[in-house]
């Protein structure tokens, strides 16, 4: 295209969309490139890629009429297409045939073979050139100004044209429901629809949010690689006990989530994708289980409110869509305390086990204490009598003791000393990271976590003093469930803002019931207002926001994204002024998370992940690392190199920690893998550093040599 200019880009266009499937994608955004580089100009380049885009259409079209259709009257029989087949398409581009045109010409894949089936149908000329036009100039425009904001970037095109497929998907799925419901189904389809909507609409809605683009970037520094790492390592080793890294044994969680990640390992693979799939299951169950549960202790309705509220709040997507242990614990205890408030306590004492070895101790601890509190706040000790504590407490132990039982013969006092000493007492007990722990330190956490509901929050704090109902003693086992759990981790020294988590699920139910209560109510509720007001001007502020490095990757991703959506809620804020509305203004707000979920992960992560990964680097690591050479890796993305290269190095933690002097006397070339961060601050304090030399960097990231 350098060489032949406009000629290459319009013979390129009439080929993509000439049933040669050429990615436009690639065209259009390299053309966007030259525009950055003042080779084309914007508006020539775009009227003749339209112009290109049409040639092409009306080839295909051609081609289908005079060459597609002759082949099929008489070669149709073989593939049960008759002249009966005929006259239904020619009917139904009849009468769909614009519709069809327009969407198929804005599609990825499907606009290069839409203009073929029309031919072969006869769709009138006339009327396709003109439904043509008018699907081929927006998504041209578009790809052509993407392509020349990205500039050197354009091929990350690629990438967001993966999520714009998937939201023009679901719209399509959407309306062909909706098509199909106001056509009239069948009656027994229809009273299946019916009496299933809610179960369906969360399901299809939380495997969306959780389980799209699971491996659209790699695994971010430095805590999903640790477990990547772990569960490949013993995956490895085919050893289902002892968890391992860096090939040593190390005991800082149990094995549940482990054993998870390599059964999906083993299953599919081991990938990006498949280290977060166990977690975004997981927190997809915990969506289904509390809705589920939900129908039993409330109602359909305040259930599946609850449950909604749940699958889109920004710190339950956050956790379902990593590669982190946080939601197999979530899962658990949420079963176990729903098991102990309904009576089913086999089931609870069994998830309690479950939940020891999602995370330790806690898993028999919150329970108990949780309940405890919650029969002495009701003054119903008596039901201690019901609760079979003995069999129950046997069942748990049995469920979640053995592991540990194995792990103590098999590893000894290092295990005890290191599992329960360290990570569950010493951690509770003294900060990890000093200077960071405060008992306010969840506060803000969980009001972001809880976005864009955390505004009902406090507002259903004093309606449940007010109004409970019937509902009283559920609401408050949730209260209690969730206050035990923000007071028990607001008083540990070390403090990680996964670590509230398990109040997502009881927050969720008491907010499900809040926002009912308004709906049923019809009275306008400055926090349901609130709901939506806060995270659009949260949003619409985001443009302001100094970005990393400020990096053109994916400053116009935001700035779109920031705008619309924030858009959108202040529109739903809106909505939440008239009562009448309400029902529509959080459907708007779902809609907005479940967008934004999809934005982040599709468009700004995979650019903005290369400055929080080590997969870039890794790269490099692998070629250098022949037997014998020395490679010392800083902790902070020692699992990273590790999980994507291979090589295990040699780590180390400070500046302090590392030998420069002893690295530069040695002969042979030695390597050093760190942050740009950490080499700043050698250069700063050792002058040692002066003598090291870069042979590989990224954006955030350097290998440095001795020699």
């Amino acid at each position: 295209m350098e060489s032949y200019g406009y000629v290459s880009l319009f013979v390129a266009m009439a080929a993509e969309n000439a049933n040669i499937p050429v990615p436009s994608e690639v065209i259009l955004g390299f053309a966007g490139f030259l525009i950055s580089q003042h080779v084309f100009t914007f508006w020539t380049a775009f009227f003749i890629a339209c112009a290109g885009g049409i040639a092409g259409s009306v080839i295909s079209y051609g081609l289908g009429l005079y060459g597609g259709r002759p082949l099929l009257l008489k070669y149709g029989k073989y593939i049960f297409f008759n002249e009966k087949k005929f006259a239904l398409a020619e009917q139904l581009f009849a009468k769909y045939g614009g519709i069809a045109v327009v969407v198929g010409r804005c599609l990825p894949g499907i606009r290069t073979f839409i203009s073929f089936p029309a031919g072969v149908a006869r769709y009138p000329f006339g009327k396709f050139v003109f439904f043509s036009v008018i699907g081929t100039i927006p998504w041209t425009l578009l790809l052509v100004w993407a392509g020349s904001l990205l500039g050197s970037h354009w091929h990350n095109l690629v990438q967001y044209n993966h999520l714009f497929v998937l939201i023009v998907v679901l719209l399509c799925l959407a309306a062909g429901v909706i098509f199909l419901i106001k056509r009239g189904l069948p009656p027994a389809w229809t009273r299946f629809l019916y009496a299933h909507r809610y179960s369906l609409s969360l399901a299809v809605f939380s495997a969306v949010i959780f389980f799209s683009f699971l491996g659209a970037f790699p695994l971010t520094d430095p805590d999903e690689p640790v477990y990547g790492e772990t569960a490949r390592e013993m995956l490895a080793a085919k050893d289902w006990l002892s968890p391992r890294i860096f090939g040593m044994f190390w005991y800082d969680k149990p094995p549940l989530f482990y054993w998870l990640e390599m059964l999906s390992y083993r299953l599919f693979g081991i990938s990006d994708l498949t280290s977060r799939l166990p977690g975004a299951c997981m927190a997809f169950a915990t969506v289904l289980y509390v809705y589920y549960r939900g129908k039993k202790i409330f109602n359909p309705a305040v259930a599946y409110t609850g449950a909604m509220i749940l699958a889109s709040s920004l710190g339950f997507w956050y956790i379902g869509h990593a590669a982190i242990t946080d939601t197999a614990l979530v899962f658990t205890l949420t079963v176990a305390l729903l098991g102990f408030y309904e009576k089913q306590y086999y089931r609870a004492y069994i998830f309690c086990g479950l939940a020891v070895l999602a995370k330790g101790p806690i898993g028999y601890a919150f329970p108990a204490l949780i309940v405890l509190l919650y029969l002495l706040a009701m003054r119903r000790l008596r039901q201690l009598r019901e609760m079979k504590l003995f069999s129950g407490i046997l069942l748990a132990l049995l469920v979640g003791l053995p592991w540990y039982v194995l792990m103590y013969h098999t590893h000894g006092d290092a295990f005890l000393q290191t599992f329960i000493g360290y990570h569950n007492i010493t951690r509770f007990a003294a900060p990890e990271h000093p200077g960071r722990n405060s008992v306010f330190f969840f506060i803000p956490v969980l009001a972001v976590g809880l976005l864009p509901w955390s505004a009902g929050l406090i507002p259903a704090l004093v309606q449940l003093r007010k109004r409970a109902g019937v509902y009283r003693d559920a609401l408050y086992f949730c209260v209690l469930w969730a206050a035990f759990i923000f007071i028990f981790f607001s008083l540990s020294k070390t403090q990680l803002v996964t670590y509230i988590a398990p109040m997502f699920p009881p927050c969720a139910l008491l907010l499900g019931w809040f926002f009912r209560d308004r709906f049923d109510a019809g009275k306008r509720s400055l926090s349901t207002i609130l709901s939506a007001l806060l995270p659009g001007l949260l949003l619409l502020g985001a443009n302001a926001f100094p970005l990393h490095g400020a990096d053109v990757v994916f400053r116009p991703a935001l700035h779109v994204i920031a705008t619309l959506l924030g858009s959108t809620l202040l529109l739903a804020a809106l909505l939440w002024l008239r009562p009448a509305r309400a029902k529509a203004a959080f459907a708007l707000t779902v809609c907005s998370m479940l967008a934004l979920a999809l934005a982040v992960n599709g468009l700004l992560m995979p650019p903005l992940a290369t400055t929080l990964t080590s997969a870039p680097l890794a790269r490099y690591v692998r070629p250098p690392a022949q037997p014998g050479t020395e490679i010392y890796i800083e902790k902070f993305l020692h699992p990273g190199v590790t999980f994507y290269s291979g090589v295990y190095g040699k780590e180390w933690k400070t500046p302090a920690d590392l030998p420069l002097s002893a690295i530069q006397r040695q002969p042979q070339r030695v390597y050093i893998v760190l942050r740009k961060t950490t080499w700043r601050t050698l250069c700063r304090t050792r002058n040692e550093a002066a003598r090291f030399r870069i042979v590989q960097e990224t954006a955030t990231q350097l290998i440095v040599t001795n020699h």
